[in-house]
């Protein structure tokens, strides 16, 4: 899971490398559309959104 917009420090990036490297075939990648790293965490409407799918994949598959 990551945001659109990307930060400073290469949080996005990371984010698709680590996707790539997952060897699961359950993975899912979502995009927060219009969000930084850092709205992930601090603007409600960008943590709604992340938990919404974070949830629902943490209780199936863990």
């Amino acid at each position: 899971m990551i945001g659109s917009r990307p930060g400073a420090f290469g949080s996005q990036r990371d984010g698709y490398e680590l996707f790539s490297r997952a060897r699961s075939s359950r993975k899912n990648f979502f995009v927060v559309e219009g969000a930084s790293p850092y709205d992930l965490y601090d603007r409600p409407q960008c943590v709604e959104q992340a938990m919404s799918k974070r949830g629902p994949f943490f209780k199936k598959n863990l």
